[in-house]
């Protein structure tokens, strides 16, 4: 039979030293300590990178406002040398057109003289690469209202200006040159070839400037009155019948360049045909549109235009526009500072206006652009002398458009 066994009774635990409970408690102690040290660092730290962040975003705002401040001064800064600028250019502009009128006023230019010398003729079988060259040599101009010859003209070298200036209302004017202006060999007037007499009414030719006796030509002095112009009857033949040149069939015109086709050997005017004057010097033979429209530099110049080549024409005026010779022409000319361009001028031309019209796409073919360019050429160099800073720059800004328009061609023609 098994033996019962008795379970051991459960003995007392031992108590625990004084020493161990105290080692316990420290190292609690000691626990919480480092929790707390390690919450204060990171309270230390998000406050430390609050702080950071906000210095941050006050630096970038300061950035920023700096930048701002720094763009507007530069502005104001480019729009005062701008304005210094243009205001250098107008003093420059003006005390030039206060030369030019001096130099006008004293006789140096042509402009302001009495009459226009006529310009050299050459034969109709002339050379082109003559009229190329610098000084106008022109197209034939044999029915032209005669220039006034010394036999038949009535003004004297002591004449006055009201008589020499031949202006629309001349033949209103009933005083000729008075016997007190006469030189010592006097001067034959009128058709009947007779000396001036100061006791008959005398009308005068808008054209040559010659004088005339009212009986002869049948006006009265009431009538002058009346009168808005008095042409005499060897200008009004010579009107009638003058001879018309170029593509647009128009009369001789002296301050236009002409080039001459070494085909039909006909006229030409170098804006209508897209041809500049310096350009022609280079060209060994110029055939005109009407002989071979298809060769390369005629098809070029009388290509419509497309939106692409509006955008090389913007692109050509900007690098014209930033030319240094380019500022004379930059804006139509002030009247006030040339008081009389504009009635020896009748086709003005700027590169603002130019500008303008490209931007209008007012161009259809490039020989009307490259026309339009000629005339701010033409103009300057007719209206001011050849020692001028203005004719200079004229012939400067020319050279430098014949080159851009060489290429501005080559790439017209292969779009085609």
């Amino acid at each position: 039979t098994p033996v019962a066994r008795k379970r051991p009774l459960p003995q007392d635990p031992q108590p625990e030293s004084p020493k161990k409970k105290t080692a316990k408690i420290e190292t609690k102690d000691i626990k919480t300590n480092v929790n707390i040290k390690n919450k204060n660092k990171t309270q230390e730290d998000k406050k430390k990178q609050q702080i950071q962040c906000k210095l941050l975003v006050l630096l970038f705002k300061h950035k920023e406002a700096l930048k701002k401040d720094i763009l507007k001064k530069r502005n104001l800064l480019e729009k005062e040398l701008q304005a210094e600028v243009a205001q250098e250019i107008a003093a420059r502009t003006k005390a030039e057109r206060c030369k030019q009128e001096e130099i006008r006023i004293t006789g140096s230019s042509k402009r302001k003289s009495g009459a226009l010398p006529t310009p050299v003729v050459p034969g109709k079988h002339k050379s082109r690469r003559a009229v190329g060259s610098s000084t106008h040599i022109s197209p034939p101009a044999p029915s032209q209202p005669p220039p006034p010859s010394p036999t038949t003209t009535p003004i004297t070298t002591a004449t006055t200006t009201a008589v020499t200036t031949p202006v629309v209302t001349s033949h209103h004017n009933t005083n000729p040159p008075t016997s007190n202006h006469r030189s010592k060999k006097e001067k034959l007037l009128c058709i009947c070839r007779t000396p001036y007499d100061e006791t008959k009414f005398y009308v005068g030719c808008d054209l040559c400037n010659n004088w005339f006796h009212g009986d002869c030509v049948g006006i009265t002095e009431e009538m002058s009155k009346s009168l808005s112009e008095f042409v005499c009857s060897e200008c009004k033949h010579a009107r009638e019948t003058q001879e018309l040149y170029c593509l647009c069939k128009q009369p001789y015109d002296e301050s236009q360049f002409y080039i001459c086709c070494d085909r039909c050997q006909d006229w030409f005017h170098g804006r209508c045909v897209g041809i500049l004057q310096s350009e022609a010097d280079n060209i060994d033979e110029y055939v005109c549109p009407n002989c071979q429209r298809n060769s390369g530099i005629n098809f070029a110049n009388m290509k419509n235009l497309g939106t692409k080549d509006f955008e090389q024409l913007r692109k050509l005026i900007k690098q014209i526009q930033t030319h240094k010779s380019a500022w004379p022409f930059m804006e139509p000319v002030d009247p006030t500072e040339a008081p009389d361009y504009y009635k020896v001028i009748k086709e003005p031309m700027d590169l603002q206006t130019i500008e303008l019209r490209i931007n209008q796409r007012y161009y259809k073919k490039l020989s009307e652009f490259i026309g339009d360019m000629t005339k701010i050429f033409d103009n300057c160099r007719y209206y001011n002398p050849k020692e001028s800073p203005f004719f200079k720059c004229a012939e400067s800004l020319e050279s430098y458009f014949v080159s851009k328009v060489k290429g501005l061609r080559d790439k017209l023609l292969d779009g085609k």
